[in-house]
């Protein structure tokens, strides 16, 4: 019985080491020149790493790409903020996060520069999100008065990650 366990426990220890060895190749092989790799500055072995720029121009290069902060309140006008998830691309969560960071209002949002969506776009971490779901757009239209598509869909309970204005 002992001898048949120490098979067993030395079939899976060479077993495991052989899974390892493959995982590694194949994991290796594959990822040379994927994107994953690229962004993180993953260099191979054979790879000399170039220090293109100094810390600081880094750094510098880093405050730059995140924008400028857009005009915020402490609180919502009168006491009542607008329902953000009648926006595309803003679900619950991302409008806590806003309503954390002073946007309680689709004029707030309506009126981001550039700048102000960089800001944002790091602020809720998800970079070209508001540029790419056209939330400025969608926010001039929701302030004026008007309806979207979407907001027509979340007013009719048909979209399920947001809530019906109260």
């Amino acid at each position: 019985m002992l001898a048949v366990a120490s098979q067993i426990v030395f079939c899976l220890i060479l077993a495991a080491i052989i899974g390892a060895i493959i995982g590694y190749i194949l994991g290796k092989n594959s990822c040379q020149d994927c994107e994953e790799h690229k962004e993180y500055n993953v260099v191979s072995e054979d790879d000399s790493v170039q220090e293109d720029s100094s810390a600081d121009e880094q750094e510098q290069n880093k405050v730059e790409d995140q924008g400028k902060a857009p005009p915020v309140l402490s609180e919502p006008r009168n006491g009542k903020k607008d329902n953000l998830q009648l926006i595309k691309g803003i679900g619950r969560v991302i409008e806590e996060t806003l309503n954390k960071k002073g946007i309680f209002h689709f004029d707030q949002i309506a009126n981001w520069s550039e700048e102000e969506i960089k800001w944002i776009d790091n602020a809720i971490s998800f970079p070209g999100r508001a540029k790419r779901e056209k939330w400025v757009e969608q926010a001039k239209k929701l302030a004026s008065g008007e309806e979207t598509e979407f907001s027509k869909r979340v007013e009719r309970g048909e979209v399920s990650t947001s809530q019906k204005s109260s």
